[in-house]
């Protein structure tokens, strides 16, 4: 699986390509262009990206790099993060494929009882983020408590005894959750007699030949990972057997950005689960659009099916899958915050753009200023179109707020990275702020 590369250094950047012979050599040139121009503008140590389209082929690229004197090369592993929750999500529908589980099931059926997760949750309720229980995450002094000791591997058997009060009943909303795909990976052992990675590796990975694709303290990595920096920290000397076991089924694993892209190729066109899974998969609820470890939103008018992830560390990555087109992007970063989806957004927004067709702005179209940036209570966006929505993302790709005024309250969220996608009469823009 791992491509040959030809390697070319530009100045400070260095720069890799690979392409399919007939990918397109202009939209290559502009894809590169891009990735290296966002990442000098966001101040980002390391991107790797990988664009599939059905007619065009395969393009990788590569920009900055791993740590001092090392560039990136499109061989190296990243973190996936919250990527991983739509490997254990397919997981589970296998499972049901097999008659192995059902999705009404509830928690009781498959778990021991454990405080403050509601029995009667269902699967479902689980892998739609619809359980109501707390993320563990979220819990105080949580990340403190698993660095404290980076080299010890955590069981997700220990990590729910950390799971603080629930946040509604099942059922009753969405809340994203990181807790759920740790049960849901804890039934699929149940179900399936096997152990969680050895299951990924049999159902998936094997036969998929995505040999660069690991679960991190799980498995033996042979391929070097990228240098992991929090900020401007590079945490590479710091274990990370803590932190991805503690992640597990919900957040644990590395690959390369172009496995990534060749499982959303597999998974998509039909190589993976049987229609009626892949309808369960794809069958996208509240107004967070959120399926089986996927959302469903719109990039520059167009269907898109994505989710990204972040892991601390840092890795932050994003995958998206174009739903008329077909065509996959791609994109690990080896920093938080890494602006993975913005990157992801604008690479499939030049790429549909160039190979599709799709609503161009003109230059003098494409003005979009935020002020203040970054903002504490109230930010303010400047264009000269005509405004239609604002919608506010996450990292993970979370839909968080929707405005449709330019003046924008963000006193509720919380402290961190933020993307705004700007809907017009004449396209959709994506751009970053920090809410401070």
């Amino acid at each position: 699986m791992k491509k040959i590369l030809t390697t070319l250094f530009l100045s400070l950047t260095f720069i890799s390509f690979l392409h399919a012979s007939n990918f397109d050599p202009l939209l290559a040139s502009r894809l590169q262009n891009l990735t290296d121009s966002l990442r000098l503008a966001n101040n980002i140590k390391g991107i790797s990206v990988c664009v599939l389209h059905p007619q065009q082929g395969r393009w990788q690229g590569v920009s900055g790099i791993s740590h001092q004197g090392t560039p990136i090369d499109s061989n190296m592993l990243f973190g996936i993060g919250s990527n991983t929750k739509l490997f254990t999500g397919v997981l589970m529908l296998k499972l049901m494929q097999s008659g192995l589980i059902q999705l009404d099931d509830s928690l009781h059926q498959w778990l021991p009882a454990y405080t403050n997760i509601n029995p009667n949750i269902s699967i479902r309720q689980l892998l739609n983020h619809r359980s109501g229980l707390a993320d563990i995450n979220s819990i105080p002094g949580y990340p403190d408590s698993i660095l404290s000791n980076p080299y010890r591997i955590f069981t997700p058997q220990e990590v729910l005894t950390w799971v603080g009060t629930p946040l509604f009943p099942p059922g009753n909303a969405y809340s994203y959750c990181n807790t759920n795909y740790i049960l849901a990976g804890l039934i699929a052992e149940i179900a399936s007699g096997q152990s969680y990675v050895q299951l990924l590796h049999d159902s998936i990975l094997n036969p998929l030949q995505l040999d660069s694709t690991f679960l991190g303290a799980y498995d033996s990595i042979s391929y070097p990972l990228a240098q992991p920096w929090q900020g401007s920290t590079n945490n590479f000397p710091v274990s990370r057997n803590a932190v991805n076991s503690v992640s597990w089924a919900s957040g644990g694993m590395v690959s390369t950005a172009s496995e990534m892209a060749q499982w959303y190729q597999a998974l998509m066109n039909g190589e993976v689960l049987q229609q009626n899974a892949f309808a369960e998969m794809t069958t996208f609820t509240g107004s967070a659009a959120y399926g089986i470890g996927l959302y469903q939103t719109v990039i520059n008018n167009r269907v898109v099916w994505q989710h990204g992830g972040s892991i601390w560390g840092g890795y932050n990555s994003s995958m998206m899958y174009d739903t008329s087109s077909g065509i996959i992007v791609a994109v690990m970063v080896n920093q938080n915050p890494g602006q993975a989806f913005s990157i992801a957004s604008q690479l499939l927004m030049e790429t549909t753009n160039f190979l599709v067709g799709s609503p161009e702005l003109s230059n003098n179209k494409k003005t979009v200023m935020l002020f203040p940036n970054p903002a504490n209570n109230k930010l303010c966006v400047y264009t000269n179109e005509n405004l239609q929505t604002i919608n506010i993302f996450n990292f993970r790709g979370e839909k968080l707020m929707e405005s449709n005024s330019k003046q924008i309250d963000v006193s509720n969220l919380s402290c961190g990275m933020y993307f705004l996608q700007i809907v017009t009469v004449h396209g959709v823009q994506t751009c970053s702020f920090i809410r401070q």
